[in-house]
């Protein structure tokens, strides 16, 4: 499945006790996968790096799903990715 695009949502800089809910969407076509995170911490959800972290973390628990656990199951479109960054 190629992923051709994430949607964030959900995540706020507001939450008092530091926790942060989410969700982020992998998007391939007419599928949407939506994985559900809390972080430990609050980030700035505008940074790159931050969105990036987020990704791999979604990546990771979606390659746990039965569905998505073969080799090459799930890439990443060429162009989603900042470049100088590898899938």
């Amino acid at each position: 499945m190629m992923i051709t695009d994430v949607e964030f949502s959900g995540f706020r800089n507001d939450t008092p006790d530091g926790a942060t809910h989410g969700s982020i969407s992998l998007i391939a076509g007419d599928t949407r996968i939506n994985v559900p995170l809390t972080l430990p911490r609050r980030v700035e959800i505008g940074k790159s790096q931050h969105r990036l972290l987020l990704l791999a973390e979604a990546l990771r628990q979606t390659r746990h799903m039965p569905e998505y656990r073969a080799k090459g199951a799930l890439r990443l479109a060429p162009n989603l990715l900042p470049s100088g960054i590898r899938a």
